[in-house]
């Protein structure tokens, strides 16, 4: 019997399609293998009781499951997918979201009617555990084993607090279960090996993310590992950094391959960004900024990746003016500099800069309108003016951000709290509250 594939899809398959589960692999940093970045969902094992683990299972296990095959039809058939809620999300509130159906016709032509895909991906973004020396205040212990433990240590001073910040969920914290422990899927001898051949062998477009990558020595090893095979030529490499470690042994790799870039995970200037990114150091920051500029030559990028929040917000237009100011060229990828918008905060909700005092954000939208970037700029200066909870939900929400941070400013003794760097916000918010 001859196997017809489909061509094309019905007229709404551009409304859904993704190219994601067709050309790219996603390990979280807790080792569960999703379709990407963007979704909640792990893809189960097709007894649907297990879950797929990079410690446990091989890429080749999990891209012909029956989940994955299941994913792919209900795509061609222009079928919404429960794991791409977010994007679609977005999408209707005119974000930009990370859904792409570029290649849609190609990838549709190389799956079978089951839904199996006869080629490997070629992309794929890999979160190293969650190793990370930062507690940053949109974090959870999913991302930083530091702020799990940090949040645990405050919990044994005070119960009360840790038992709300559970309650409260993805109002305050995304993520406190088995908080301080370190995720790291990659130490098992036997899948790390087959993920650094197939990331050999396949992958063209790799994306590492931590935790914070440049502590963990896997992530040399990964560099040592297609140097030897001598594959790091055909590979563009995306380094997700917090910029307070940088390791010599990159400036034999990265001009190896055959682009790479740097996304800077910087949150403000100066100050601002310590607090938000704590215990950074502005210093180390510029520093490791210069040793990546310094070895940047043709095949190099720098992008500067703010996470877009509320304790960042009213800098927006400052943080802009600083790096076209530090890279002294145009930040549009011509010279080898550029801005990504991809890191805007959505949860933690008390981080959602839409969670303040309208008062105080339309004062923010306001000053930022004065200055002119990008169309995704002023997207989000619209989205400030905008109300879009429910005045019971702002009280929620604005409740939860003084208890939560200023707890959390308590424990960690800063210099600055943030009532200190954003006074405004903190009038507005007793104002809004009546306190």
């Amino acid at each position: 019997m001859s196997i017809e594939k489909k061509t094309d899809i019905n007229k709404d398959g551009s409304k859904v399609f993704c190219n994601k589960p067709f050309e790219h692999n996603y390990i979280h940093p807790n080792g569960k293998m999703r379709l990407c970045c963007t979704t909640i969902q792990d893809i189960p094992t097709d007894n649907n009781y297990n879950l797929f683990d990079a410690n446990k299972h091989s890429i080749d296990d999990y891209w012909n499951s029956n989940r994955m095959k299941e994913i792919r039809r209900k795509m061609i058939a222009g079928e919404k997918i429960r794991d791409c809620e977010k994007c679609y999300r977005q999408e209707k509130q005119g974000a930009e979201s990370l859904r792409s159906t570029q290649g849609m016709n190609k990838y549709i032509m190389d799956t079978l009617p089951d839904g199996t895909h006869q080629k490997n991906a070629t992309s794929m973004q890999i979160q190293l555990g969650n190793i990370c020396n930062l507690k940053c205040k949109m974090c959870s212990q999913m991302y930083s084993h530091m702020h799990g433990m940090e949040t645990r240590d405050i919990g044994k001073q005070d119960p009360e607090w840790l038992h709300w910040v559970k309650e409260q969920g993805a109002n305050v914290n995304n993520w406190t279960n088995e908080l301080g422990v370190k995720q790291e899927w990659y130490k098992n001898t036997e899948f790390k090996l087959k993920m650094f051949e197939h990331i050999s062998k396949n992958i063209m477009h790799l994306n590492v993310i931590g935790g914070e990558p440049t502590l963990i020595p896997e992530f040399y090893e990964l560099f040592e590992y297609c140097d030897k095979q001598g594959t790091l030529g055909s590979k563009s490499v995306t380094l997700v950094t917090n910029l307070t470690n940088t390791n010599n042994k990159l400036t034999n790799w990265l001009p190896k391959l055959k682009n790479w870039t740097i996304w800077a995970s910087v949150d403000g200037v100066g100050e601002r960004t310590e607090y938000i990114r704590y215990p950074s150091k502005w210093d180390k920051i510029l520093e490791s900024l210069e040793f990546y500029r310094n070895i940047m030559g043709d095949n190099g990028k720098i992008v500067l990746s703010p996470a877009v929040q509320l304790l960042n917000i009213d800098q927006l237009d400052d943080i802009v003016k600083w790096w076209k100011e530090w890279c002294d060229a145009p930040i549009d990828f011509t010279q080898g500099f550029g801005w990504t918008w991809t890191a805007t905060v959505w949860y933690p909700l008390i981080c959602n800069p839409n969670m303040a005092p309208r008062e105080w954000r339309l004062k923010v939208a306001d000053k930022l309108s004065k200055y002119k970037f990008d169309q995704n700029y002023q997207n989000i200066i619209d989205e400030l003016r905008r109300d879009q909870h429910t005045p019971e939900k702002y009280r929620e929400l604005q409740t939860a951000f003084i208890k939560y941070n200023d707890r959390q400013d308590k424990f960690r003794n800063v210099e600055k709290t943030w009532r200190q760097l954003l006074p405004e916000l903190g009038i507005a918010l007793e104002k809004s509250l009546k306190i």
